[in-house]
């Protein structure tokens, strides 16, 4: 399976020329470090606490190395702080990490490098059946389930949460679609939020995210 930092960073990779494409670059920075809280929101290792607080309840090893780090940032911290503040300070080198998650995608086989080039493994080993690039099936599931409205998954809405937050929605809807998936999107996050303490938590990260994006 795919981690949700994982899938947003495939997104930003040029389906053609094998290169991260430029618009994206910026708005990644606090996207992957979101999707990384977002994880470890998921797998119960953080909620959110008093005064938009991130308040860490679980801090054993997940054998996921980059929930692992996070892990040990927020241990040694001498306080609960705001998720804004980890959203610019937890991963202070954002080249580093982009890179790190390109290194672990290619050890999953979803792609080879060549040169400069990052090239798709197709069919992608998650979905052989389907003779495209795993970033096509991403999209594409996203899509279904927001202009379709399939029944999504707590995992799904807190991955459609962050690429709105982020401003990424046009790496997977068209112009004309991308009002009616903002809408969408808000609502499953907000609906949600009201009934799931995860996703509430997870609604936090979005939102801190969206702040930075808009100051940027």
């Amino acid at each position: 399976m795919l981690t949700l930092y994982e899938e947003l960073q495939l997104l930003s990779i040029h389906e053609d020329k094998g290169t991260f494409i430029g618009s994206s670059l910026d708005l990644l920075k606090p996207g992957l470090v979101g999707a990384i809280l977002a994880e470890l929101a998921l797998t119960g290792k953080i909620t959110i606490g008093n005064n938009h607080r991130i308040q860490l309840v679980d801090g054993t090893p997940t054998e996921d190395p980059f929930l692992d780090g996070a892990l040990t940032i927020l241990k040694e911290s001498d306080k609960e702080r705001k998720f804004s503040y980890w959203i610019n300070n937890l991963i202070p080198k954002p080249e580093k990490l982009r890179a790190q998650i390109t290194a672990s995608l290619i050890q999953k086989g979803i792609l080879t490098q060549e040169d400069n080039r990052l090239l798709w493994v197709i069919p992608s080993p998650f979905h052989p059946e389907i003779k495209a690039s795993t970033k096509y099936s991403v999209i594409t599931h996203l899509r279904s389930i927001v202009l379709a409205q399939e029944e999504p998954q707590p995992r799904e809405i807190a991955f459609l949460g962050l690429v709105f937050a982020c401003g990424l929605l046009d790496l997977v809807f068209l112009r004309d679609e991308r009002k009616l998936a903002s809408q969408r999107i808000n609502e499953l996050v907000v609906t949600e939020a009201m009934q799931d303490p995860i996703l509430e938590t997870i609604q936090e990260i979005d939102s801190a995210i969206a702040s930075e994006v808009e100051e940027d």
